[in-house]
């Protein structure tokens, strides 16, 4: 089957790439996982929603676009168009994103399972919450967030 040239230039970053094929099939594996257990989770605690489920899935979709803009830098960079930078645009993207979805399992098995929230992992998962949420903080000009 013939791809023309200006098409192909953003197909084969992944195509040939399979690093970038295994990180897209992780972060999809991952997507997967998090809706399953959220789900799974919010219907056993009885807090079911369909907004919530709408939310979900519009920030999955935002994932996917970030993906997407990902293979168009990297087809952008393998054309030779100079954005001053050079470097793996799309499995960086990814990486980024499996990081999130697994935080997100760890905080649905927190949730699904309290006592395991008592272990290392989640242990980290709450020290990093504490460091992200009080650097919001402290960026919003909260007064609260000093005390």
């Amino acid at each position: 089957m013939y791809i023309p040239t200006y098409l192909d230039v953003f197909l084969s970053p992944v195509r040939d790439n399979a690093i970038a094929q295994a990180a897209i099939v992780g972060l999809m594996m991952l997507i997967l996982l998090d809706w399953a257990f959220g789900i799974g989770g919010a219907i056993a605690r009885g807090e079911f929603s369909s907004k919530k489920m709408r939310e979900g899935i519009g920030h999955k979709c935002t994932e996917l676009g970030f993906v997407l803009v990902g293979i168009i830098a990297d087809g952008l960079l393998f054309a030779g168009l100079d954005m001053g930078f050079n470097g793996p645009v799309l499995v960086t993207i990814v990486a980024y994103l499996c990081v999130m979805e697994i935080g997100s399992l760890l905080e649905h098995f927190a949730r699904i399972n309290p006592q395991m929230a008592d272990s290392a992992p989640f242990k980290i998962l709450e020290d990093a919450h504490v460091i992200h949420d009080g650097a919001e903080r402290e960026g919003d000009g909260n007064a609260e967030s000093a005390a």
